[in-house]
């Protein structure tokens, strides 16, 4: 006999105004993800299931959610190890609806990432989240130069910013208790980018002025409350708070 693996699901669709919470069953089998669970709940149980993914292999960061209440990738998330992994501690408690008949036991909890309007279900609204990235500038401005080498960068310089190079955007940093308050928040994504980019040697000075004058705003750098929530659930190890605290640290507002 196939052993099963009980869910509680975080369902909300236009006609909800509070939400509500489904029970599934999905067969247990070696490696199974959260995410491949939910592919099997969405073609044998409810099609009209809806979640976000694209690539599986926790690189594109689409498929963020909150699994035992705990903001993560579903993609590299195994059913096997939810309940037996250590958590990340001092977690806000994000609630999206009532739970008080969840068996934490024996059954996983699936919810949306928190701090952000939900669209249906697990799909989430993340204009906000996109329009802080984008205010940021994280992109290079240099003019195009088709001569070999266009740039160098040593590698004390690489290695430098690695870490913050390796943020694949996924929205799991918005669980900061300051989000959750502040809509007007840049969040830990933005500003973590916005580090990598002013310490970028390759940066031209204008455009490192540029950054450092759109994080000194009163709702980005200054706003940063030092919860460290952003490096505990950070997929990637980027810790953004620790990139905040780099910009005040390193980065003047006039420098």
């Amino acid at each position: 006999m196939v052993e099963m693996q009980k869910f509680l699901v975080f369902r909300k669709d236009s006609e909800d105004k509070e939400g509500r919470y489904e029970r599934f069953e999905v067969p247990k089998r070696k490696g199974l993800t959260i995410l491949e669970a939910l592919f099997y709940i969405q073609d044998n149980y409810d099609s009209t299931l809806a979640f976000r993914y694209s690539c599986r292999g926790a690189i594109c960061g689409s498929c963020g959610m909150t699994i035992d209440k705990v903001p993560e990738l579903a993609c590299r998330t195994q059913i096997s190890t939810v309940k037996t992994k250590k958590k990340p501690v001092k977690l806000p408690e994000f609630n999206f609806g009532q739970t008080s008949n969840w068996n934490q036991e024996n059954e996983i909890l699936i919810e949306p990432l928190p701090n952000m309007e939900i669209i249906q279900d697990l799909v989430v609204n993340m204009d906000p989240f996109w329009k802080f990235y984008r205010e940021v500038e994280p992109y290079f401005t240099r003019d195009w130069n088709d001569e070999a080498p266009e740039s160098n960068q040593g590698s004390d310089a690489v290695k430098s910013i690695e870490h913050l190079v390796n943020c694949i955007a996924c929205g799991l940093c918005w669980a900061c208790p300051v989000n959750a308050n502040n809509k007007e928040y840049f969040g830990p994504t933005a500003l973590a980018k916005a580090n990598r980019f002013i310490a970028d040697n390759r940066l031209s000075e204008e455009h490192r002025q540029e950054i450092l004058d759109k994080v000194w705003q009163e709702n980005a750098v200054p706003a940063c409350e030092k919860y460290f929530v952003c490096n505990r659930v950070c997929p990637k190890g980027v810790r953004p708070g620790t990139a905040i605290n780099d910009i005040r640290d390193k980065w003047s507002k006039n420098e």
